[in-house]
């Protein structure tokens, strides 16, 4: 006894891991995060034929990452930590001027960014009959270069987007977002915390789209908005910064007749159960889907007798930008390629449209595997 009572150190250090042991066991295991905005991994089923394969053991080291006790307090003590040694970079985000946070974007694929600007050709050849428009949306960066880290190094999107219109020539109509959004840039376009442009700045997109056809832009001060607070995004969800401040989200108050999702129909164009929860960005035309279809009576360039549509072939960033467009069509259908649940060429053969908007942002439009379906 007198020997084991010489080294009480190591006696603490086992207590301390055995106490930890029966408290993380006690533990309710959660489904979600909240702070990184993600499914938590679950304990995996054991059998022999995994243990052997070798497909438990990665599975069960995920499950205990994931749920070990105190682990959002860990994370936030991490977060801290850096933030004292001076770190400006976490998880390939940049924390820059204001409160900002910006990818660390310094090489993009130019490969499949021209993969994809083929895609759009073939499809344009595929359906002459078929306005089609491009509108590559620049990512926060390109409007605030003066708040990103010194030498960061970003990818120059303004000619490499340049580059895409040039190949695609006057087959397609292109739209420039840059310009008036940096017009705008001392507006709250982008979000501090999260990838997406705001609601505003998808106004902003939309006037730019109005502005090439010769339109005139619904009034902001015609529609009412409601601000939804406390909005952590993206970003902050790979960062986990403590300090972070979060972002003010917005939603516009646009009537609708009718809005259905692959067929079903759905209440409005906002999940607002959405906007109580963590992914709050979700909310808008409730998530990504395949399909959506919305009919309303806001078209302020209607004519007796005839039904105008819109075909919106679109990222995440379009969920918050179609809305706006029900005051130009009586219809406007949003289509995600991640999800649609028909071929292209099916869908196109039951419906006829007056125009078709490709709206991606530029990181996206250069990553995305799924215009490949616009061939199909």
């Amino acid at each position: 006894m007198k020997k084991i009572l010489k080294y009480p150190l190591i006696w603490l250090f086992f207590l301390f891991l055995f106490g930890y042991m029966i408290f993380d066991m006690s533990q309710y295991h959660k489904d979600f995060s909240e702070l990184e905005n993600r499914e938590l991994a679950q304990r995996p089923a054991f059998t022999l034929s995994s243990f052997y394969n070798n497909k438990f053991s990665p599975k069960y080291e995920s499950y205990i990452n994931d749920q070990f006790v105190l682990r959002d307090q860990w994370i936030s003590l991490k977060s801290r930590s850096e933030s004292l040694l001076g770190k400006i970079e976490n998880n390939g985000i940049m924390y820059g001027e204001d409160g900002y946070m910006f990818q660390h974007y310094t090489t993009a694929d130019t490969e499949r960014i021209a993969t994809n600007t083929g895609f759009i050709g073939e499809f344009v050849q595929m359906y002459p009959q078929l306005n089609v428009m491009l509108g590559i949306i620049p990512n926060a960066y390109m409007i605030y270069p003066e708040k990103v880290p010194e030498g960061a190094g970003q990818v120059d999107q303004t000619a490499l987007t340049q580059k895409i219109y040039g190949q695609l020539g006057s087959d397609v109509d292109t739209l420039d977002f840059l310009t008036p959004l940096q017009a705008q840039k001392d507006a709250y376009i982008f979000y501090h915390t999260d990838h997406h442009w705001t609601t505003l700045g998808a106004y902003y997109g939309y006037s730019a789209f109005c502005a090439q056809k010769g339109w005139e832009p619904v009034s902001l001060d015609a529609i009412p908005k409601t601000d939804v607070e406390s909005f952590y995004g993206t970003y902050f969800s790979k960062t986990k910064r403590y300090d972070a401040t979060p972002d003010t989200l917005c939603y516009y108050d646009i009537p609708v007749r009718e809005v259905t999702i692959d067929g079903e129909t759905f209440d409005g164009l906002y999940d607002l159960e959405q906007f109580q929860k963590r992914d709050k960005y979700a909310a808008f035309l409730w998530g990504n889907h395949g399909i959506t279809v919305i009919k309303s009576e806001n078209n302020l360039r209607q004519e007796a007798g005839k039904t105008s549509r819109i075909l919106v072939i679109k990222d995440s960033y379009g969920n918050c930008f179609s809305p706006f467009l029900t005051y130009q069509y009586d219809e406007v259908y949003v289509v995600d390629l991640r999800s649609i649940p028909v071929k292209m060429s099916e869908f196109l053969a039951e419906n006829e449209f007056d125009d078709v908007l490709i709206l991606y942002n530029f990181m996206n439009f250069s990553t995305d595997t799924n215009l490949a379906k616009l061939r199909y």
